[in-house]
């Protein structure tokens, strides 16, 4: 994440891959920020803005990046930056998989959960790691109801030979965190199945696991209005209309 201070206060974050959860503590608002977009606080509203898509290429002149050696997660940052421009598959998946439902003879909606789930392993077997998250979002937001079974099939794929793993290796934790994050985010409800059922198909990632869960968890995806937080209420119940207390003599009855 690209860290930027402006003259006037105004301070912006440019996730560059990956998402991040951005929490402004003193307001009680946080955001969840996906690659490629950039989010700003505003000091004088005290409060985080929408985030808005950026240019990664753009942002990669900064000399914070071109001045220093290449950034351990250069790959997964050329990665967001073929989405952005088209090269590594269509959006966040959902075109792929609705045609791969398609090609099993029925339509996302009405798919059995055998019928969907084939089709999108399909998907997975043939994709690297940033397009099975893709496809994990696409398909937890068309079939929320298998939101734990489609979690537990993009694990298996870090098994896969092509993904140059010993077999039987489970996935990083940076592709389970990938994974965690984007099917909740698609559907918060199913927080805890999703969870469980990682759990039960990959328990030596455990800890990976909940982490992404707990770090997902607080962020919206949306921008919202926060309740402001009144520190001392004055309730007229406690206060007796034309008695006068002073601080050094208790009020009368006591």
């Amino acid at each position: 994440m690209l860290g930027n201070v402006n003259p006037n206060g105004t301070t912006s974050f440019t996730v560059l891959e990956g998402t991040a959860c951005i929490h402004l503590e003193n307001v009680g608002q946080s955001l969840m920020v996906h690659a490629g977009q950039k989010l700003t606080f505003d000091p004088v509203a005290n409060r985080l803005e929408d985030p808005v898509d950026v240019d990664l290429n753009q942002a990669l002149t900064s000399p914070l990046i071109k001045d220093f050696k290449r950034l351990p997660s250069a790959h997964l940052i050329e990665q967001e930056i073929q989405r952005q421009h088209g090269a590594a598959g269509k959006g966040r998946g959902s075109d792929d998989l609705t045609g791969a439902v398609n090609v099993a003879g029925a339509s996302v909606g009405t798919a059995t959960p055998e019928q969907f789930m084939r089709a999108l392993n399909s998907l997975l077997v043939r994709s690297n790691a940033h397009q099975v998250c893709d496809y994990v979002a696409a398909a937890v937001r068309a079939r929320p109801d298998l939101a734990d079974r489609i979690v537990v099939a993009a694990l298996s794929v870090s098994r896969r030979s092509d993904f140059k793993q010993p077999v039987g290796k489970q996935a990083s934790c940076e592709e389970v965190d990938c994974i965690i994050r984007e099917a909740i985010t698609a559907h918060p409800a199913a927080t805890r199945e999703i969870v469980s059922a990682a759990v039960a198909a990959a328990p030596m990632l455990r800890d990976c696991i909940v982490a992404a869960a707990n770090a997902t968890q607080p962020c919206q995806e949306a921008n919202a209005f926060v309740e402001p937080h009144i520190l001392n209420s004055i309730n007229p119940a406690n206060t007796i209309p034309g008695e006068v207390v002073s601080p050094e003599q208790p009020p009368s009855g006591l």
